[in-house]
């Protein structure tokens, strides 16, 4: 097996023994609209990221020479306990997955190939889902040798229909440099009465370390318990500022309701619905930093305008 060390992402679905016909992405949909400009008001209030953690995903750094992603996706799929154990310690697994004796087979393992730092060497992102949790593990090629530089573990139960490696992981072009990529992470928390809060995780490798450039809470519902009235509903996006896409970005916050029994209508699973009741936008300005890696704010947060707004100062609603 080999793969071509060109800038576009090559994903490679090399086994899915079992496929979830009911895996979907929460309720609030995967493409939010963009936002204009956001307008300049006096003396606001400044507004940081909303969830500067990772939520419940397990991130850690390390530099561990392995096999080619290529081999390891293979290994994971043996009928050989002890080799089948061996791939899981070296894509870093949880250590409860190595001490049974019987090395689990994965639900499905899915390998991506994409050019995650600043050169044109193409990077590996092997992902492996299993009983308890979603690992991805991110592989670099150094001096003709891969490397595990990083693993992001997601503790969650394969029989949860809502989380599949397609809804915790997804690739991007990435905003600072688009010639690049940028893996983005997703975990969610549910509560009652149909609440859930989303973070998303952007992830890059940068000066040859993989690098965390921002996460933030990407959704949330949060309802009345007694039902009697509607259900809070919060959607974030980081997208290029339109006034100078290449340096400035602007994390949106579009809020609004929903029915209190929304969660069960099936109409609520649709992306129009959930967009046409988020009412008001804010958009604050952000601009990456060469010193931190991360995406920095730059200004406060201000009500969202359109363009032909601008002139009449009108809010976009």
């Amino acid at each position: 097996m080999f793969f071509s060390r060109s800038l576009a992402a090559l994903p490679v679905a090399l086994l899915c023994a079992v496929c979830p016909a009911l895996a979907q992405k929460h309720d609030l949909g995967s493409s939010p609209p963009t936002a204009p400009p956001s307008k300049q008001m006096a003396a606001p209030q400044v507004a940081p990221l909303a969830t500067p953690s990772l939520g419940t995903l397990q991130f850690s750094t390390m530099n561990l020479a392995v096999s080619a992603p290529q081999f390891l996706a293979s290994q994971l799929q043996t009928s050989d306990d002890r080799v089948r154990t061996a791939a899981l310690a070296a894509i870093g697994a949880p250590e409860t997955y190595l001490d049974h004796g019987h090395a689990p087979f994965a639900h499905s393992v899915r390998l991506d190939l994409l050019a995650l730092g600043t050169s044109n060497e193409l990077d590996a992102i092997l992902t492996v889902e299993l009983d308890q949790h979603l690992v991805s593990a991110i592989l670099m090629p150094e001096d003709e040798q891969w490397h595990r530089v990083a693993t992001v573990i997601y503790p969650t139960s394969f029989s949860n229909p809502s989380t599949t490696p397609s809804t915790f992981l997804r690739a991007d072009r990435a905003l600072s440099e688009p010639q690049h990529y940028t893996a983005i992470f997703h975990s969610t928390v549910s509560g009652a009465n149909g609440d859930f809060t989303e973070t998303e995780v952007h992830l890059r490798i940068l000066n040859g370390h993989p690098t965390v450039t921002t996460s933030f809470t990407s959704s949330e519902r949060m309802c009345d318990p007694t039902h009697q009235h509607p259900c809070d509903i919060t959607q974030r996006w980081l997208q290029p500022d339109g006034t100078d896409p290449e340096h400035r970005f602007l994390l949106v916050t579009a809020t609004g309701h929903d029915k209190p029994n929304g969660a069960g209508d099936p109409i609520a699973h649709a992306e129009t619905f959930e967009e046409s009741r988020l009412r008001d936008f804010s958009c604050q300005p952000f601009a990456f930093s060469d010193t931190t890696l991360h995406f920095e704010p730059s200004g406060p947060a201000t009500p969202c305008v359109a363009a032909h707004d601008q002139q009449h100062e009108q809010p976009l609603h």
